[in-house]
């Protein structure tokens, strides 16, 4: 009896379908470019890719609490939050005042650095 052939599934087909259903829900304003950046995410195999990673080395392999894309939505938002008050108090982004910039801009640089700010752990220990 010869032995049966195992059929192997190449990490990415693995993770094809678990990863496409990973979205972020973002607060947004009515209108404005923000908008595109959330679609681009939302898109983007790769930076879901980096995500998954993250979370299974701190989850997984380091013992950390949750660090799945839904750590990184609940980040952004509190981000937003947090910037989108500040704006109101009358804080100037450095953006803005350095770069003549939006505030809508501003909040795009926040999304981004709250976004990955866990990629680093995608490297393995």
């Amino acid at each position: 009896m010869q032995p049966r052939s195992r059929r192997r599934c190449s990490p990415r087909s693995r993770l094809a379908k678990p990863l496409a259903e990973v979205r972020l829900r973002v607060p947004t304003r009515e209108t404005g470019d923000s908008s595109a950046c959330w679609k681009a995410v939302n898109a983007d195999e790769q930076v879901k890719a980096w995500w998954h990673v993250s979370a299974v080395n701190a989850t997984r392999r380091l013992g950390m609490s949750d660090h799945s894309w839904v750590h990184i939505q609940i980040v952004l938002n509190i981000g937003l939050r947090l910037a989108r008050l500040l704006f109101r108090r009358g804080v100037v982004p450095s953006v803005v005042a350095d770069y003549a910039m939006s505030e809508r801009d501003a909040e795009v640089v926040v999304a981004a650095a709250c976004l990955m700010h866990c990629v680093g752990m995608s490297i393995p220990p």
